[in-house]
């Protein structure tokens, strides 16, 4: 019988099937259009080689030193074509097998293709370091087990006591004794300790906290005035060149957000239940316990949405809120702001999500979106 995995590693599993599937679609048409071709200075061949195989890919990255620094040979492309995570998560080895993909095939592999697909491996990378993170404190959200009752012992040994005997042949019934026996017990033990890992560990995915109420708390609907003072204080994210990561990203990776100089525009598809489904997401970000920080943006929609902001955590499986807020959009541009004060100390694992899904296709624009720690 086969163990179903973690809700954590199934996301991991999920984003390294679609890096494989990218690397694997660019080595097949390298494979039916390419050519092979030996090293330059090297002698053709004495049989006939077939383009885009693995030795073949190997020695390109290494003639043409697609991976600098790196030594990759025909196992290590087999192990990228392959899935492997040790492997996957190897951004230099990734868009090695990639490039030498195109090159072989003779279709162009250019910086941004790179770049993206480094972005991709980079949130790999961040969802196993948060699964193996899960791994370790799962255990810790298991109940403690408790011993049977008096009451069911009771009842127990006043059934063998004065319940009437049954000969061999008698039929046995199971009405109104299902209880009897610990076999049932640690059923519904092993039922109630899987709800409690499936639902902290999908407090992510719901974009709510383990607890939290269902409906997150309603913004007020009144907009920032042009010329209101803008925040002062040490800026944690903005414009580019502060601390963490200056680009948005979507998650999961197979949606498309466009990342602009302020924020970002993501065409959400239709098709989703809940508001994480699709996330814009900017991380390696620092807070501290009991300081005050301030959050200001703007957003438009093309039809009128509500837009889940979440300033969370990203350590599996809590993911701990520091703040959240839902804030309508629409065509006409509005400016929010909202002052908070953190709970929790993040050391570079903090981060900013906006959750657009669960409302259907739409497109929304975050701009010039500005966190500022406002100090003590």
């Amino acid at each position: 019988m086969a163990v179903e995995a973690a809700p954590w590693w199934r996301r991991v599993d999920d984003t390294a099937q679609l890096i494989t599937s990218m690397v694997n679609a660019a080595a097949a048409r390298a494979g039916r259009d390419g050519v092979y071709l030996p090293p330059r200075g090297s002698p053709a061949p004495r049989r006939r080689r077939r383009a885009a195989s693995l030795r073949h890919l190997a020695e390109v990255i290494r003639t043409h030193r697609m991976a600098p620094g790196t030594a990759l040979d025909k196992d290590d492309v087999a192990g990228v074509l392959a899935g492997g995570l040790r492997h996957l998560s190897d951004p230099a080895a990734v868009v090695a097998v990639a490039r030498a993909a195109h090159h072989i095939a003779g279709t162009p592999f250019g910086d941004d293709d790179a770049r993206r697909l480094a972005i991709a491996v980079a949130y790999l990378n961040v969802l196993l370091d948060d699964a193996r993170e899960a791994d370790r404190r799962a255990p810790g959200l298991l109940p403690v087990p408790r011993p049977p009752s008096a009451l069911i012992g009771r009842r127990r040994r006043t059934a063998e006591v004065s319940g009437p005997a049954r000969s061999a042949s008698a039929p046995s019934t199971r009405t109104g004794g299902w209880w009897r026996g610990p076999v049932p017990w640690l059923v519904v033990l092993v039922v109630f300790a899987s709800g409690v890992l499936v639902g902290v560990a999908g407090s992510r995915s719901t974009g709510l906290r383990p607890g939290a109420d269902a409906v997150p708390p309603a913004a007020t609907p009144e907009c920032v005035r042009p010329g209101d003072p803008r925040p002062s204080g040490s800026v944690l994210l903005g414009s580019p060149g502060t601390p963490g990561p200056s680009t948005w990203w979507p998650s999961p990776l197979y949606w498309k957000l466009t990342a602009t100089p302020g924020g970002f525009v993501a065409d959400v598809p239709a098709g989703s239940v809940v508001p994480s489904a699709y996330m814009a997401v900017r991380g390696g970000l620092t807070w501290t316990a009991g300081r005050r920080y301030r959050i200001d943006f703007t957003v438009t929609s093309d039809r009128p949405v509500h837009v889940l902001l979440r300033i969370q955590d990203s350590g599996a499986p809590e993911y701990r809120e520091v703040f959240s807020r839902s804030v309508p959009a629409g065509p006409a541009s509005c400016r929010h702001s909202f002052t908070f004060e953190a709970g929790t100390t993040s050391v570079t694992t903090g981060e900013v999500t906006f959750q657009l899904g669960g409302q259907g296709a739409c497109t929304v624009t975050v701009d010039d979106a500005v966190l500022v720690d406002l100090g003590a």
